[in-house]
């Protein structure tokens, strides 16, 4: 073997392996920028769907219908409204009631999450689907930073004590009828009169005449 055909084999040997190495390295880069790009949420709180949670239920309507029973349809936004007269609302967290919140830009259909634990008066856990796409997340930590305690406002834990953007909300709705109140008499209420009956005629025509 000559010292020329020496050298050409080293070289193609060193061209192999440094083309080997650029491909891992390009491979390397792509999937961190991909990692970057997802959402910082803490794997504590982010659970893939399992069971019924699969495929329609990947969306918080469906989701939120079937853990709450609050039998309401139309997007999340328009629960709030569907509510009235059919469904307790208020703005007390209670287990089991649903957070309806509202359209904005960046979140246009809304958003419900079921309730599932009250930390206090400012905090809860909640059970969602879609917040993060395609994801069941469980045992979610929302805070309240309205200023009167409302349930107007919040921010959802993004996971290591961190709580991302304020949401608006409408407040809760909880799977209960609301009660009927029917009103006391009062002096000055009107109270319509029923139509008087008819009286019969003494002198009424015999139907029983042919």
């Amino acid at each position: 073997m000559t010292q020329r055909t020496l050298l050409w084999i080293v070289s193609l040997i060193f061209m192999t392996f440094s083309l080997s190495a650029i491909r891992q390295a390009v491979a390397h880069n792509v999937a961190g920028r991909a990692a970057r790009a997802k959402p910082a949420i803490n794997h504590r709180y982010r659970r893939i769907a399992a069971g019924f949670d699969r495929v329609s239920y990947l969306w918080c309507v469906p989701y939120a219908r079937k853990l709450s029973h609050i039998a309401l349809h139309g997007d999340a936004f328009l629960w709030w409204a569907e509510a009235d007269g059919r469904y307790v609302r208020g703005h007390r967290p209670q287990v089991g009631a649903l957070l309806a919140f509202r359209s904005i830009p960046r979140m246009p259909l809304g958003h419900l999450a079921v309730v599932v634990k009250v930390i206090d008066s400012r905090e809860v856990l909640v059970n969602e689907a879609n917040w993060v796409p395609d994801t069941v997340t469980r045992n979610v930590p929302v805070i309240d930073v309205s200023p009167d305690n409302t349930w107007t406002e919040v921010r959802q834990s993004t996971g290591d004590d961190r709580f991302g953007l304020t949401y608006p909300t409408y407040g809760f709705i909880y799977d209960r009828a609301p009660q009927t109140i029917i009103a006391g008499r009062t002096p000055d209420a009107e109270v319509a009169e029923a139509p008087a009956t008819p009286r019969l005629r003494a002198d009424a025509p015999n139907r029983d005449l042919k």
